[in-house]
């Protein structure tokens, strides 16, 4: 009954700030009813905390893919799913990999987020993987639904991780099969954490590797309400967030990557990491921020090279 109660009360905050529409009939971006909806979905103990290759993984799959239906976003392999095998007793996982083709048609952008997380203990302990990483999943279907309404100009690979939460397998299985050609990949855009901005602050971390991304975040972020802040890609400084996520594979092949997401916070892999502690003001900004950050890179893709 609380996440109940904490769902009705979000919907009727955002409901009260934002509505439906703008007065000008032109949809709000991102749907907030929709993205709280997937959050909330996600991140419920019904899925068991999403663990690879248990049955609440697998309905989030099932979950996602449908949502990918529903908004007209293609399938890049069949039926969407990548399955995979890892470590010595050959695990059992699977990526999910939409697709939006550009008006070129060449080069891809890789906008990723893992939909796994780390289950449950004990069996009565429900680890739900609200901000981590139904936040970064409900954000993808967003971003996925608007680009797939507004044609980019490169082609654009929404990757749904598997088992990120057990070593960057599913990102280490992509980069190393064959479903792309890497020399296409030109960037990758990874959220992981995206909604607990307790400070009102997101990280974009990368521009160390490739400054150039810089001064296109902060036109992204010019006139949003939450704060964008640089760093943690240093390798002399701590902490050092460039191997923590999906964007990590991406980087060790040399592709420029930004990788959003918050400061860790009480809740990350705790149970208490739950729907009800997002604030949506900030997450719907958060990913307002990253949507205009992506048609940014994609104006500007030829111009972004590793390591310039």
């Amino acid at each position: 009954m609380k996440s109940l109660k904490y769902y009705l009360f979000f919907l009727f905050l955002i409901f009260a700030q934002q509505g439906f529409a703008q007065k000008d009939s032109i949809a709000v971006f991102p749907d907030s009813t929709k993205v709280m909806n997937d959050l909330f979905f996600l991140s419920s103990d019904s899925l068991q905390g999403r663990k690879t290759n248990t049955l609440g993984n697998e309905i989030a799959r099932e979950y996602i893919i449908k949502r990918l239906q529903k908004v007209g976003v293609s399938a890049y392999v069949q039926d969407y799913l990548q399955p995979f095998t890892f470590g010595k007793d050959s695990i059992p996982a699977v990526n999910i990999l939409g697709f939006i083709e550009g008006f070129t048609g060449k080069n891809f952008i890789v906008i990723s987020a893992h939909y796994d997380h780390v289950g449950m203990e004990d069996s009565t302990k429900i680890f739900n993987g609200a901000d981590d990483n139904a936040s970064g999943v409900a954000s993808l279907l967003a971003l996925a639904e608007y680009f797939r309404e507004n044609q980019p100009e490169n082609n654009l690979l929404f990757a749904f991780f598997d088992a990120e939460e057990m070593g960057l397998q599913g990102a280490k299985h992509f980069m190393q099969s064959v479903v792309v050609d890497t020399s296409k990949i030109k960037m990758n855009v990874n959220l992981d954490m995206v909604s607990r901005g307790d400070k009102n602050e997101l990280y974009a971390v990368g521009t160390y590797f490739t400054p150039y991304l810089k001064p296109l975040l902060n036109e992204a972020s010019k006139d949003k309400s939450i704060e964008l802040l640089f760093g943690r890609d240093n390798p002399k400084k701590k902490p050092y967030w460039v191997n923590a996520s999906d964007h990590a594979p991406f980087h060790q092949a040399e592709i420029p990557f930004i990788y959003f997401g918050v400061d860790d916070h009480p809740d990350y892999h705790k149970i208490t990491d739950t729907a009800d502690k997002i604030n949506p003001n900030f997450y719907l900004e958060a990913i307002r921020l990253i949507k205009e950050a992506i048609e940014i890179f994609d104006a500007n893709l030829g111009e972004i090279v590793y390591g310039k």
